[in-house]
């Protein structure tokens, strides 16, 4: 079987044939097709699968530890997948359509929010799947961070901000005054 399959690996991923293949793909009239109205991020499209595959691995990981491995949890790897290119698409869609031939304006920020939302749930369950199987190696921060963000991207986005630095206060012209904190018991100042 190895002796089948190693000069068929080395056949689809020897560069000449991939550049073939992209060359084919890309005069393709379906491949026009496809990347003009339904998607045409594909770098992305491989950071997503990527991180599906870590979030498949850590599930069947923390199955296995639990002993609760089953067939039915591997049958919500295609919904999710199936959900995901609807999203995908509707991305797409939303930011690339045209009016009179003109591009659109008003969602050019879709995209970017869809495929954020889908990265970082992603990267949360990875995470909580790693909690659960080691959980002294998983900051708590971590994950509160990113179920803020899952739940809701904007006060996510507050909490990042950093706090404002009090103005100095001005006593006089030329003179400012800087309140610094009162010094700690203990600590010694020079």
């Amino acid at each position: 079987m190895r002796a089948l399959l190693q000069p068929l690996v080395l056949l689809v991923t020897e560069p000449r044939t991939v550049f073939v293949l992209n060359t084919a793909l890309g005069a393709s009239p379906w491949a026009l097709l496809v990347r003009q109205y339904l998607f045409a991020d594909w770098q992305f499209a491989g950071f997503l699968f990527t991180l599906i595959l870590v979030d498949t691995i850590t599930g069947v990981l923390r199955s296995w530890q639990k002993r609760q491995v089953s067939s039915r949890a591997f049958s919500r790897i295609f919904i999710k997948c199936l959900v995901y290119l609807l999203l995908l698409i509707l991305a797409h869609v939303m930011t690339s359509f045209t009016i009179k031939g003109e591009v659109n304006v008003m969602f050019q920020w879709f995209d970017t929010f869809i495929y954020c939302a889908m990265m970082a749930r992603e990267a949360l369950s990875v995470l909580e799947n790693l909690a659960s199987v080691a959980p002294e190696l998983v900051p708590k921060v971590l994950l509160k961070r990113l179920a803020l963000f899952s739940e809701d991207p904007e006060a996510a986005l507050r909490e990042l901000k950093p706090a404002p630095t009090p103005e100095p206060e001005v006593v006089s012209p030329g003179i400012v005054e800087i309140s610094s904190p009162t010094p700690a018991e203990g600590v010694i100042l020079n």
